[in-house]
């Protein structure tokens, strides 16, 4: 009977802590509550605007973990940064060694850049990291020391990388923020935007004489319009990873969750949470003129600043209030380049500055005419009184030579008598 009890007793408790570790734990918002975020399952995770780099919800977001293929979007980046789509890559021994179940390479098959990124991104090809390292650094090694610089070029402080591809290796881990930061650069280029957002892509194999058609292993695409991106990841010692790309009315979100049991509906709630609870306020889109700087002696007077970036500011629960531009000219004298740094612009928020961007000169401004003219006045005016010292100064000089000649004396007295000369 004791042992019944003890046994029952036992199968209780488990049952118990197995029900509240199924539970799932609230993504803390940014700063002080508002409105309910949404449960996640992933051990860690982080909802971040991709424009400003605001945090607006997470969980654990600077744990360190094993990150698995995500690890692919810093080496998409590096490339990116590093090499022409252009180029050609040969597939050398070691891109054959590594474990890339799902797309299959041939040893020396030669491929452009772009169509190795495209199977590391939507395939997840270990062999294409492989290959692509190899052509960017000449080694594994040496392209792993240039991801890390450049995630400490990011000021990334729980990032560590060793290979390019995500496999498990000791020393290789990431973090929800650090991987937030790592895809809001990357999808600064074009080409990487464009890519994780394809649900299906063609490869050229010219030395197999084949196109490729392949699909995009991010299944979230399927699942919501709004989805644009980016990467899933799955070892057995980071479980289910996922970064996902959202966007609306221009608006990006970017959402990760790192060891989910269910990371495609984590991460949809995330970034449903964001766009339903949270505003972006745009004070200047990159490329507009917030104002105006003062040229002197220009025509025109004055030249457009122009913001070099876009400058927002997310508004909702636990954010600030709308900040404010302010914009700060430079001094100027004509004449003006377009592009020529002119000035600043701030966004301002309860009176501190949380975003600037540099202004530049619109277009170019030359001298205005009046200036010119009167530059061309001055300088006739210059050559005219310096032809009339050296005239006047001429003239002196003939007057004394004259005198000169006639106070020459044979005598030595400087009277000439008009006598007949010594022969």
């Amino acid at each position: 009977m004791r042992q019944s009890r003890t046994l029952a007793t036992a199968l209780i408790a488990l049952v118990s802590v197995l029900s509240v570790a199924a539970v799932p734990a609230w993504c803390q918002p940014a700063a002080q509550p508002g409105s309910q975020p949404p449960a996640v399952s992933a051990s860690a995770a982080v909802l971040m605007d991709a424009a400003t780099g605001t945090v607006l919800c997470d969980k654990s977001m600077h744990q360190r973990r094993a990150m698995a293929s995500t690890t692919k979007i810093m080496t998409a980046l590096v490339a990116l940064e590093s090499a022409n789509l252009k180029d050609t890559v040969v597939v050398g021994e070691d891109a054959m060694k590594v474990e890339s179940p799902g797309f299959d390479f041939t040893l020396g098959e030669r491929l452009v850049l772009d169509d190795l990124l495209t199977a590391l991104m939507l395939k997840s090809s270990n062999a294409a990291a492989i290959a692509i390292a190899d052509h960017v650094a000449g080694s594994v090694p040496a392209f792993a020391e240039k991801m890390n610089q450049r995630a400490h070029s990011l000021g990334l402080d729980d990032t560590h990388f060793v290979n390019p591809h995500g496999l498990s290796a000791p020393d290789h881990y990431s973090s929800a923020y650090d991987l937030a930061v790592i895809t809001c650069e990357a999808m600064g280029f074009g080409r990487f935007r464009a890519l994780v957002s394809e649900k299906t892509a063609e490869i050229e194999r010219p030395d197999l004489n084949a196109k490729e058609t392949i699909a995009n292993h991010n299944k979230l695409l399927w699942r919501a319009d709004y989805v644009d991106g980016v990467k899933t990841g799955w070892v057995r010692d980071s479980g289910h990873c996922l970064v996902a790309s959202g966007t609306r009315n221009g608006w990006q979100l970017i959402a990760v969750v790192l060891d989910s049991p269910d990371a495609y509906r984590d991460a949809l709630a995330l970034l449903d949470y964001g766009f339903a609870t949270y505003r972006l306020q745009v004070l200047a889109q990159q490329g507009d003129a917030v104002g105006r700087a003062r040229v002197w002696f220009g025509n025109p007077g004055s030249v457009p600043a122009v913001s070099q970036q876009m400058l927002a500011q997310v508004t909702g629960p636990g954010l600030p209030s709308a900040g404010k531009l302010q914009v700060t000219t430079k001094r100027l004298t004509a004449p003006v380049a377009q592009g020529r740094v002119v000035g600043e612009a701030q966004v301002l928020v309860d009176g501190k500055p949380v975003a600037a961007s540099q202004l530049v000169a619109g277009e170019k401004v030359r001298r205005s005419p009046l200036v010119v003219g009167a530059e061309w006045a001055l300088r006739a005016v210059g050559l005219l009184l310096v032809a009339a010292v050296g005239i006047r100064t001429g003239a002196k000089l003939v007057k004394v030579r004259r005198r000169r000649r006639r106070s020459f004396s044979p005598q030595g007295n400087g009277v000439d008598t008009g006598g007949p000369r010594p022969g």
